[in-house]
């Protein structure tokens, strides 16, 4: 068992594209997660069009500054690996797969904007039972890329000019996870 702890999940992405709240009933829900990734997360800065990331001593903080209220912490060591285009791709397609055999909700974000656009979004995931999906897969790689499985959660997001930077999380013990204000 992973001595690590998450804060956030990837439901919170989904309540804020999928499920029409508001910025306000967003806030309410997870503002106070988001407030902690902001202030806490400290260590290497990295950020594109859609993300950012902080890796430290204390973990993996994750914000999206198009959606201020949506956030996600891994408390515990975690060792990145810089990736050349070609393992970017090769990720993307594990990724792609794994979600197809429903072993993890994923979400896929291409280009900025994607809240309005579906050619710029991928998203499979469960929710109540249900298997959803919304946009197209591409095969190139995302800006960012979240697969949240049943013993890992895979993230990776390019750098502008760099690469890319992925982590494979093992899934730690939920936090806050059904905590409403």
């Amino acid at each position: 068992m992973s001595r690590a702890r998450e804060l956030g999940d990837y439901r919170a992405l989904v309540e804020a594209l999928e499920m029409g709240y508001t910025p306000a009933e967003l806030e309410e829900r997870h503002g106070l997660l988001a407030g902690f990734v902001r202030e806490r997360g400290a260590g290497a800065h990295y950020a594109n069009g859609v993300v950012e990331l902080v890796h430290g001593l204390e973990g993996v903080f994750v914000s999206f500054p198009g959606l201020p209220s949506v956030a996600y912490a891994w408390l515990g060591e975690a060792a990145g690996e810089f990736l050349g285009p070609l393992e970017a791709q090769m990720l993307l397609w594990e990724a792609l797969e794994r979600a197809e055999r429903d072993e993890g909700d994923l979400v896929v974000f291409y280009e900025a904007g994607f809240a309005e656009d579906d050619e710029k979004i991928f998203m499979s995931y469960r929710y109540a039972g249900e298997r959803y999906q919304r946009g197209i897969a591409r095969t190139r790689p995302p800006l960012f890329l979240w697969l949240a499985g049943a013993r890992e959660s895979l993230i990776m997001l390019q750098l502008p000019g760099e690469g890319y930077l992925s982590f494979r999380l093992e899934r730690g013990a939920p936090l806050l996870g059904e905590v409403r204000a």
